[in-house]
């Protein structure tokens, strides 16, 4: 009965903080009503990286025929679902389990309102041994990718273009299965220039996911600690 009665607590307690808003805005797929009122219930586990685009930061790809950029996350363990959202501008302070920048870091102080409407695209790499990220991959297949999301706060604009995605594993189907490994994470805009302050988070049930603007950067993040 404790036990039961623990539990319960717990699952009210977390709900509670979803309706409450307190916490990362980006929650999971899995649901839970308590009292009669139904909300997503958070990740176990939160990765936060902060970047600052503008002049100095190149493209790295195209993403239907637009400048994309991309972000990298290792993730150490096969995974039930990855949940991925970014913020323009970014609004949080970084803290010191987060990765930040060094753009961000020598930009957000003098200009933290410029922002753009992000659009973001989760890609599975070939890379499964954390000694072998340096020598670089491919994709191998876009899992998801979104747009706008109602979910997000609203940019200064009060508009809701930040984005939020989320990629459940099929372990029936290798292909959709979430292993062990890199996964990138492209970001674009449709409406705007890409310019300002972002903040990308991961949310998984696993703790060890590093993320970084390069595959040499999480190499070391991953390997040299």
């Amino acid at each position: 009965m404790l036990k039961k009665a623990l539990l319960a607590a717990s699952s009210a307690l977390a709900l509670t903080a979803c309706m409450s808003g307190t916490g990362p805005a980006l929650k999971s797929s899995v649901t839970q009503g308590v009292a009669g009122v139904e909300a997503r219930l958070p990740y176990a586990n939160y990765t936060n990286y902060f970047g600052y685009v503008d002049a100095s930061v190149k493209p790295e790809g195209k993403y239907k025929n637009k400048d994309a950029y991309y972000l990298y996350a290792w993730v150490p363990a096969a995974v039930d679902e990855i949940g991925v959202s970014m913020v323009s501008p970014a609004t949080s302070t970084p803290s010191d389990s987060d990765f930040v920048n060094v753009n961000y870091t020598n930009n957000f102080e003098n200009d933290s309102k410029t922002y753009f409407d992000t659009y973001i695209v989760l890609d599975r790499m070939d890379i499964i041994d954390p000694a072998k990220i340096k020598n670089g991959g491919k994709s191998l297949q876009t899992l998801t990718y979104n747009d706008d999301s109602s979910e997000l706060p609203q940019n200064p604009g009060g508009q809701s273009y930040n984005s939020l995605l989320r990629q459940t594993s099929d372990i029936n189907n290798p292909t959709k299965a979430l292993v062990r490994g890199v996964y990138r994470i492209s970001f674009t805009s449709f409406r705007s220039a890409i310019e300002g302050s972002f903040e990308a988070t991961v949310g998984t049930n696993v703790p060890g996911v590093k993320i970084a603007a390069s595959l040499d950067e999480l190499h070391k993040l991953v390997n040299e600690g």
